[in-house]
C-alpha cells in the first residue's frame, strides 16, 4: 500500500475560529503556482494514483482538484475523515481497509495529517515530529498489519530549488 499525504497549497487568511470563514479560505495565486510546480515534478516519481481523497474545506478541495488534473485516472472523492475538526484515529481506521495493493492520496490539514502519519509509523500522534508545509508531500509505503516507512517528506521550497 501506498499512501500519499498532500497539505492544501497557501490559502488566503489564516486560521479562524469563524468556522464558515475559516472553511471557505481558498488558494492564493502562489500557492496554485507553487503546487503546480511540486506535482509536475512528483508526477514523474509518481505516475498513478488509485484514489484521491479530500477534506470537504474549500482550500482542500481546490488542491486536491489540481491534483487530480495531474492524475485523471484516480478516482476523486469528498471525505469527512479529512475534516480538520475531525479525530485522526478515523482516519487511521479507515485506512486499516482499503485494500493493500493500491495507491491512495490524502489531502488535508495540518495537523491533521502528521498525527494520521505518526500513528501509522507508529509514533505518539500528540508529538509534534515533523510538520508538512503547505503543498508538501508525504509518501508512506506499507501495510497496517507489517507496518509503515516513509519514503518521501517533500516540500514546493525544495523542489523550487533542485529544478
Amino acid at each position: 500500500m501506498r499512501l500519499i499525504f498532500l497539505r492544501h497549497a497557501i490559502a488566503h487568511g489564516h486560521f479562524s475560529l469563524d468556522q464558515e470563514m475559516d472553511f471557505e479560505r481558498s488558494l492564493t495565486e502562489e500557492g496554485i503556482r507553487k503546487l503546480g510546480h511540486t506535482l509536475k515534478y512528483f508526477k514523474l516519481a509518481q505516475p498513478s494514483i488509485d484514489v484521491i481523497f479530500s477534506s470537504p474545506l474549500a482550500r482542500a478541495v481546490q488542491t486536491a482538484e489540481i491534483f487530480w488534473q495531474h492524475y485523471q485516472e484516480a478516482d476523486l472523492e469528498m471525505m469527512g475523515d479529512l475534516h480538520i475538526l475531525d479525530d485522526p484515529k478515523h482516519l487511521v481506521e479507515y485506512i486499516s481497509f482499503l485494500p493493500n495493493d493500491g495507491c491512495y492520496a490524502f489531502v488535508g490539514h495540518d495537523p491533521h495529517l502528521t498525527k494520521v502519519i505518526a500513528a501509522l509509523l507508529a509514533l505518539h500522534p500528540e508529538h509534534d515530529f515533523m510538520k508538512i508545509k503547505k503543498g508538501g508531500i508525504c509518501v508512506l509505503e506499507g501495510g497496517m498489519w507489517d507496518g509503515f516507512q516513509m519514503e518521501l517528506l517533500i516540500s514546493p521550497k525544495f523542489v523550487k530549488q533542485i529544478t
